[in-house]
């Protein structure tokens, strides 16, 4: 399966939300994704089929220094096949991009897959959030930090 990485646009929002439909048991509604869009300080990307389906998406709010991340899905059907991976390295390379110096996300301590990815990209448990999720749902928190960048010494 071909798929491509983009910035996302107005016209995906409903896309975005019939898959937030899909993927969790309290989505975020097609006006919740509508002020995201118009909110300067978070940034979305989606997954594109080569056939101009839209089957995954991925975002996170910066906050000066520091991205959480809100939100990663892909379509079922999809999974399983790079896309969220893809997803989640074009968010790492817009935080860069943006000079944060952390990324974040709280991730049901339930989802193995996600937890999987996260902790192969680099992400480290930090915490855990009772409740996050529902009375029996905590969520697991993660931060990745981004590789200090070291002077070069050589003349030293």
């Amino acid at each position: 399966m071909n798929f491509r990485v983009r910035p996302y646009e107005l016209n995906d929002l409903t896309a975005i939300a019939e898959i937030e439909k899909q993927c969790f048991e309290s989505p975020w509604t097609y006006s919740a994704f509508c002020m995201e869009y118009a909110d300067k300080n978070k940034h979305y990307f989606v997954a594109e089929a080569d056939n101009g389906e839209i089957i995954g998406y991925g975002g996170f709010a910066h906050v000066i220094d520091e991205a959480d991340i809100m939100n990663i899905a892909v379509k079922e059907g999809y999974r399983r096949q790079g896309v969220a991976f893809a997803i989640l390295s074009a968010l790492l390379q817009k935080a860069k991009q943006l000079n944060v110096h952390g990324v974040t996300l709280e991730v049901n301590d339930l989802n193995s897959a996600a937890i999987a990815l996260y902790e192969k990209v680099g992400f480290t448990m930090s915490g855990l959030r009772p409740h996050y999720y529902g009375w029996d749902k905590p969520a697991r928190i993660y931060w990745y930090y981004f590789p200090e960048k070291t002077e070069d010494r050589s003349n030293d």
